[in-house]
Protein backbone atom coordinates (compact mmCIF):
# COMPACT_ATOMS: atom_id res chain seq x y z
CA UNK A 1 0.00 0.00 0.00
CA UNK A 2 1.36 3.47 -0.38
CA UNK A 3 1.37 6.59 1.90
CA UNK A 4 -1.49 8.22 2.34
CA UNK A 5 -1.56 11.24 0.05
CA UNK A 6 0.18 9.82 -2.85
CA UNK A 7 -0.97 8.90 -6.00
CA UNK A 8 -2.33 4.89 -5.94
CA UNK A 9 -1.85 3.66 -9.27
CA UNK A 10 -0.47 0.04 -10.62
CA UNK A 11 2.05 -0.53 -14.09
CA UNK A 12 0.70 -3.21 -16.34
CA UNK A 13 2.21 -4.48 -19.08
CA UNK A 14 0.57 -5.83 -22.49
CA UNK A 15 2.36 -8.76 -24.17
CA UNK A 16 1.06 -10.05 -27.75
CA UNK A 17 -1.56 -7.82 -28.25
CA UNK A 18 -2.18 -5.82 -31.34
CA UNK A 19 -3.06 -2.24 -31.12
CA UNK A 20 -7.00 -2.84 -30.86
CA UNK A 21 -6.94 -5.36 -28.48
CA UNK A 22 -4.19 -3.05 -26.73
CA UNK A 23 -6.59 -0.60 -26.58
CA UNK A 24 -9.56 -2.43 -25.41
CA UNK A 25 -7.45 -3.04 -22.32
CA UNK A 26 -6.77 0.60 -21.61
CA UNK A 27 -10.57 0.95 -21.81
CA UNK A 28 -11.62 -2.11 -19.64
CA UNK A 29 -8.61 -0.88 -16.82
CA UNK A 30 -9.55 2.51 -16.97
CA UNK A 31 -11.66 1.94 -13.39
CA UNK A 32 -8.42 0.67 -11.71
CA UNK A 33 -6.86 3.78 -12.53
CA UNK A 34 -4.04 1.44 -14.13
CA UNK A 35 -1.20 2.47 -16.19
CA UNK A 36 -0.67 0.47 -19.13
CA UNK A 37 2.47 0.52 -20.57
CA UNK A 38 3.23 0.21 -24.61
CA UNK A 39 3.78 -3.10 -24.45
CA UNK A 40 5.74 -5.75 -26.14
CA UNK A 41 4.83 -7.42 -29.23
CA UNK A 42 6.51 -10.93 -28.70
CA UNK A 43 8.05 -12.92 -25.87
CA UNK A 44 11.57 -11.54 -26.44
CA UNK A 45 10.89 -8.42 -25.81
CA UNK A 46 8.67 -8.42 -22.51
CA UNK A 47 10.96 -10.88 -21.16
CA UNK A 48 13.98 -8.02 -22.30
CA UNK A 49 11.33 -5.41 -20.59
CA UNK A 50 10.36 -7.74 -17.54
CA UNK A 51 13.82 -8.23 -16.89
CA UNK A 52 14.58 -4.13 -16.84
CA UNK A 53 12.03 -3.22 -14.50
CA UNK A 54 9.21 -4.30 -12.42
CA UNK A 55 5.55 -4.26 -13.63
CA UNK A 56 2.52 -4.99 -11.20
CA UNK A 57 0.49 -7.06 -13.92
CA UNK A 58 1.17 -8.60 -17.08
CA UNK A 59 -1.97 -9.12 -19.62
CA UNK A 60 -0.44 -11.58 -21.86
CA UNK A 61 -2.12 -12.98 -25.26
CA UNK A 62 -2.79 -16.67 -25.25
CA UNK A 63 -1.26 -18.21 -27.80
CA UNK A 64 1.85 -15.82 -27.68
CA UNK A 65 3.27 -16.21 -31.26
CA UNK A 66 5.81 -19.07 -31.57
CA UNK A 67 7.03 -18.75 -27.91
CA UNK A 68 6.26 -22.01 -25.36
CA UNK A 69 4.29 -20.72 -22.69
CA UNK A 70 5.68 -22.67 -20.45
CA UNK A 71 9.25 -21.41 -21.51
CA UNK A 72 8.29 -17.90 -21.15
CA UNK A 73 6.40 -18.07 -17.58
CA UNK A 74 9.33 -20.06 -16.47
CA UNK A 75 11.51 -17.43 -17.57
CA UNK A 76 9.56 -14.75 -16.04
CA UNK A 77 9.12 -16.21 -12.49
CA UNK A 78 13.07 -16.97 -12.27
CA UNK A 79 14.29 -15.48 -8.86
CA UNK A 80 16.25 -12.66 -10.48
CA UNK A 81 13.49 -11.30 -12.61
CA UNK A 82 11.52 -8.18 -10.78
CA UNK A 83 8.64 -9.55 -12.42
CA UNK A 84 8.67 -12.99 -10.60
CA UNK A 85 5.63 -11.72 -8.30
CA UNK A 86 3.64 -9.88 -10.68
CA UNK A 87 -0.14 -10.79 -11.70
CA UNK A 88 -0.20 -12.87 -14.84
CA UNK A 89 -4.01 -12.66 -16.59
CA UNK A 90 -3.37 -14.84 -20.12
CA UNK A 91 -6.51 -13.64 -22.80
CA UNK A 92 -7.73 -16.42 -25.34
CA UNK A 93 -10.29 -16.92 -27.57
CA UNK A 94 -13.27 -19.55 -25.99
CA UNK A 95 -11.56 -22.79 -27.97
CA UNK A 96 -8.60 -22.29 -26.14
CA UNK A 97 -9.58 -21.24 -23.02
CA UNK A 98 -9.02 -24.96 -21.63
CA UNK A 99 -5.61 -25.48 -23.56
CA UNK A 100 -4.75 -22.04 -21.60
CA UNK A 101 -5.88 -22.96 -18.16
CA UNK A 102 -3.35 -25.61 -17.80
CA UNK A 103 -0.91 -23.00 -17.05
CA UNK A 104 -2.47 -21.84 -13.55
CA UNK A 105 -0.16 -22.93 -11.14
CA UNK A 106 2.63 -22.98 -13.32
CA UNK A 107 3.45 -19.54 -13.62
CA UNK A 108 -0.05 -17.99 -15.01
CA UNK A 109 -2.77 -16.11 -12.39
CA UNK A 110 -5.87 -15.98 -14.24
CA UNK A 111 -6.91 -16.91 -17.55
CA UNK A 112 -9.88 -14.42 -19.52
CA UNK A 113 -11.56 -14.87 -22.89
CA UNK A 114 -11.48 -11.69 -24.92
CA UNK A 115 -15.33 -11.92 -24.33
CA UNK A 116 -14.78 -11.70 -20.90
CA UNK A 117 -12.24 -9.07 -20.39
CA UNK A 118 -13.85 -6.33 -20.91
CA UNK A 119 -16.14 -6.54 -17.71
CA UNK A 120 -14.09 -8.79 -15.52
CA UNK A 121 -10.52 -7.65 -16.27
CA UNK A 122 -10.49 -4.95 -13.61
CA UNK A 123 -11.94 -7.12 -11.06
CA UNK A 124 -9.28 -9.87 -11.97
CA UNK A 125 -6.42 -7.61 -11.36
CA UNK A 126 -7.46 -5.72 -8.41
CA UNK A 127 -8.07 -9.02 -6.47
CA UNK A 128 -4.44 -10.19 -7.60
CA UNK A 129 -2.69 -6.93 -7.14
CA UNK A 130 -4.11 -7.16 -3.62
CA UNK A 131 -3.33 -10.60 -2.17
CA UNK A 132 -1.45 -10.84 0.77
CA UNK A 133 2.51 -11.95 0.49
CA UNK A 134 2.54 -16.17 1.75
CA UNK A 135 4.92 -17.03 4.22
CA UNK A 136 6.01 -20.41 3.76
CA UNK A 137 4.95 -22.13 7.30
CA UNK A 138 4.17 -25.40 8.36
CA UNK A 139 1.13 -25.77 10.37
CA UNK A 140 -0.94 -28.57 11.05
CA UNK A 141 -4.77 -28.49 9.00
CA UNK A 142 -7.56 -30.60 9.25
CA UNK A 143 -10.50 -30.23 6.54
CA UNK A 144 -13.55 -31.73 5.49
CA UNK A 145 -15.57 -30.37 2.35
CA UNK A 146 -18.91 -28.89 3.49
CA UNK A 147 -20.88 -30.97 1.34
CA UNK A 148 -20.19 -34.20 3.30
CA UNK A 149 -21.66 -32.68 6.18
CA UNK A 150 -20.39 -34.61 9.15
CA UNK A 151 -18.06 -36.64 7.25
CA UNK A 152 -14.66 -37.62 8.54
CA UNK A 153 -12.25 -34.82 8.55
CA UNK A 154 -8.46 -35.49 7.07
CA UNK A 155 -5.07 -34.07 8.40
CA UNK A 156 -2.84 -31.89 6.86
CA UNK A 157 -0.14 -29.31 6.58
CA UNK A 158 0.50 -25.85 5.53
CA UNK A 159 3.04 -25.15 2.84
CA UNK A 160 2.81 -21.31 2.83
CA UNK A 161 -0.15 -19.30 4.35
CA UNK A 162 -1.35 -15.95 4.23
CA UNK A 163 -4.04 -13.59 5.55
CA UNK A 164 -5.64 -14.32 2.07
CA UNK A 165 -5.37 -18.23 2.00
CA UNK A 166 -3.07 -21.16 1.98
CA UNK A 167 -1.32 -23.84 -0.14
CA UNK A 168 -1.93 -27.35 1.48
CA UNK A 169 -0.09 -30.48 1.39
CA UNK A 170 -3.22 -32.87 1.21
CA UNK A 171 -3.66 -35.91 -0.86
CA UNK A 172 -7.24 -35.98 -1.53
CA UNK A 173 -7.80 -34.23 -4.72
CA UNK A 174 -10.56 -31.20 -4.18
CA UNK A 175 -11.88 -30.12 -7.22
CA UNK A 176 -11.62 -26.29 -7.89
CA UNK A 177 -14.97 -24.54 -6.38
CA UNK A 178 -14.72 -26.60 -3.33
CA UNK A 179 -15.66 -25.33 0.13
CA UNK A 180 -13.60 -26.99 2.56
CA UNK A 181 -13.78 -26.16 6.26
CA UNK A 182 -11.03 -26.14 8.15
CA UNK A 183 -9.33 -26.57 11.38
CA UNK A 184 -5.64 -25.04 11.94
CA UNK A 185 -3.55 -24.73 14.93
CA UNK A 186 -0.99 -21.85 15.75
CA UNK A 187 1.97 -22.56 17.96
CA UNK A 188 1.69 -21.08 21.30
CA UNK A 189 -1.88 -20.77 21.19
CA UNK A 190 -4.62 -23.82 22.40
CA UNK A 191 -7.76 -21.91 20.47
CA UNK A 192 -7.14 -23.34 16.43
CA UNK A 193 -8.43 -20.70 13.69
CA UNK A 194 -11.47 -22.30 12.37
CA UNK A 195 -13.38 -21.46 9.38
CA UNK A 196 -14.90 -21.92 5.50
CA UNK A 197 -11.93 -21.67 2.47
CA UNK A 198 -12.85 -22.13 -1.37
CA UNK A 199 -10.12 -24.43 -3.41
CA UNK A 200 -8.86 -22.35 -6.14
CA UNK A 201 -5.86 -24.95 -7.69
CA UNK A 202 -4.13 -28.05 -7.45
CA UNK A 203 -0.40 -27.98 -7.59
CA UNK A 204 0.91 -29.31 -10.58
CA UNK A 205 3.70 -32.26 -10.27
CA UNK A 206 5.76 -29.80 -13.07
CA UNK A 207 6.10 -27.02 -10.61
CA UNK A 208 5.22 -28.24 -6.98
CA UNK A 209 6.68 -32.09 -5.88
CA UNK A 210 3.74 -32.56 -3.23
CA UNK A 211 0.01 -33.12 -3.93
CA UNK A 212 -1.65 -29.99 -3.06
CA UNK A 213 -4.52 -27.48 -3.34
CA UNK A 214 -4.64 -23.42 -2.94
CA UNK A 215 -7.17 -22.35 -1.23
CA UNK A 216 -8.85 -18.88 -0.47
CA UNK A 217 -10.26 -18.29 2.89
CA UNK A 218 -14.03 -17.65 2.43
CA UNK A 219 -14.88 -17.00 6.63
CA UNK A 220 -12.84 -17.31 9.57
CA UNK A 221 -15.41 -17.90 13.04
CA UNK A 222 -14.91 -16.63 16.51
CA UNK A 223 -12.54 -13.96 16.29
CA UNK A 224 -9.69 -16.07 14.30
CA UNK A 225 -8.68 -13.27 11.52
CA UNK A 226 -7.11 -11.40 14.33
CA UNK A 227 -5.93 -14.62 15.93
CA UNK A 228 -4.23 -15.31 12.37
CA UNK A 229 -3.15 -11.72 11.53
CA UNK A 230 -1.02 -11.37 14.53
CA UNK A 231 0.51 -14.86 14.12
CA UNK A 232 1.54 -13.79 10.66
CA UNK A 233 2.82 -10.20 11.52
CA UNK A 234 5.38 -11.85 14.48
CA UNK A 235 6.33 -14.19 11.54
CA UNK A 236 7.14 -11.92 9.04
CA UNK A 237 8.68 -9.18 11.98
Amino acid sequence: MVESGAVNWYTVLPVGLDPESRERVCDALAPLEAVVTVGADDWSEALELASAGHYDGLVVAYPLGDAPMVGFLASLRRPACPCRNSAVVLLTEDCAKAEAETYLGRGANKVLTWGEAPLRLPGVLEDLLQVAPRLPIELPVRVMPVAEGRGESVGCRTVNISSSGMLLRVTEAYQPGTILVFEMGLPGSTLPVVGHAKVVRRTSVRREPFAGVGVTFAGLHDGARARLTTFLQRANA
